[in-house]
């Protein structure tokens, strides 16, 4: 990195100082967030999920198709598991198949177990800590001052690293679930906030520092389907991730990988997931950090061109090489919208902002206060000079 560009990196951290100081700051994280980690794009079907999955392949997509997405043979899968439950027709084929696709995802997405990618298995931080840019990434996106909104991270990733970072740091989190032992998908916990007592007995309390709101808004890979009940109506429970659970049958875990069909939105808990999406972009003063993410979720797209039309909304969007859909909104040339260097890994990769653009608040409060002094001292020293 030369100085030119050391500049312009400076310029840019200090542009994202000042939005993250905004009363509504949300962050959307995407595959590419994981990437460093192993976490695999399954944009493509695997290679071992392929010669598994011919005959179904063959089935919905013909011979001679093109091999298909893992999200749209999953999508199959369940739109035909759908019909054949409608009809009343036994559906235990589809059921297997569902569950061994699962399976290769719940082991190939724990990035507890999965091996770093090439380009990152010489960093010392990841070595010492496979979730320290995660954490680097929270830490710095806590330190907005505690009279704003609460920050909101949304990411589409099944993955659990946003969750293994948010409980190594020991930070409160508001996920939608509530319980301890058993816990159960509640949307109505979204607008819970934590406060403390005071000293006094005045009846005041204060706002809990370090609380972030977070979305996981395809699913996850601790989210498992079971039978509604009174205390969990909506019939999602949240386990935890200690190595002796795996999806079957009985407990499907709940994943959302249909990204282009809209309409399987409109069931819970994706219809709240995207309301509280859509609710936290448009408000007033807001700014919407997309990281890693390619703008493959039609839906979500759609939210995000609705918030276009607020004019104080800002969109951020830091995602390593870019695609159609990203380089339509930079021929808008909407001041509004800031794409970091597509081409430069020192900016738009996830690791590369938390390194280089996303400032630490209180350290560049600090160098604003020293250089405030300096500016304040050296037109004192001139005129000393002048004087004498």
């Amino acid at each position: 990195m030369n100085m030119e560009d050391s500049r312009d990196i400076q310029e840019i951290k200090l542009k994202v100082k000042k939005y993250l100081e905004l009363e509504n700051v949300s962050v959307l994280a995407g595959a590419g967030t994981s990437f460093h980690l192993g976490a695999p794009i399954i944009r493509t079907l695997p290679e071992d999920l392929k010669a598994s999955c011919a005959s179904e392949i063959t089935k919905y997509f013909g011979e001679d198709a093109n091999i298909p997405s893992y999200e749209d043979l999953f999508n199959c899968l369940q739109a035909d598991r759908f019909l054949r439950e409608q009809k009343h027709v036994c559906a235990c084929d589809i059921n297997n198949k569902i569950v061994e696709m699962q399976k290769w995802l719940f082991d190939k997405c724990d990035t507890n177990k999965t091996e770093l990618n090439d380009n990152y298995k010489c960093d010392e931080n990841l070595q010492a800590n496979r979730y320290y840019y995660h954490e680097k990434f929270i830490k710095k996106l806590l330190q907005r001052p505690n009279n704003l909104r609460r920050a909101n991270l949304f990411t589409t990733n099944y993955d659990m690293a946003f969750d293994y970072a948010l409980d190594n740091l020991g930070v409160h989190y508001i996920n939608g679930f509530m319980g301890v032992h058993n816990r159960c998908f509640r949307p109505e916990v979204y607008d819970y906030d934590i406060y403390y007592p005071g000293q006094s007995v005045s009846g005041k309390v204060h706002r809990a520092e370090k609380v972030l709101r977070y979305y996981k808004m395809h699913g996850s890979l601790s989210w498992v389907s079971s039978k509604p009940t009174p205390s969990n109506v909506y019939g999602i429970n949240e386990v935890t991730m200690n190595g002796t659970f795996e999806p079957s049958i009985d407990k499907q875990i709940i994943i959302y990988p249909c990204v282009s069909k809209k309409t399987f939105t409109l069931d819970l808990p994706y219809s709240e997931l995207f309301r509280q999406f859509s609710q936290a972009i448009i408000q007033p003063q807001s700014v919407l950090f997309c990281l890693g993410y390619s703008f493959y979720d039609e839906h979500i797209n759609d939210i995000i061109y609705q918030a276009l039309s607020i004019p104080s909304f800002t969109l951020i969007i830091a995602n390593y090489i870019t695609n159609p859909e990203i380089q339509k909104l930079k021929c808008l040339d909407d001041p509004r919208i800031i794409i970091l260097d597509e081409t430069d890994s020192e900016q738009s990769t996830f690791v590369g902002f938390v390194k280089n653009i996303m400032p630490d608040l209180y350290e560049e409060n600090e160098q604003m206060i020293v250089v405030d002094t300096l500016n304040k001292l050296y037109p004192q020293v001139e005129r000393k000079e002048k004087e004498a």
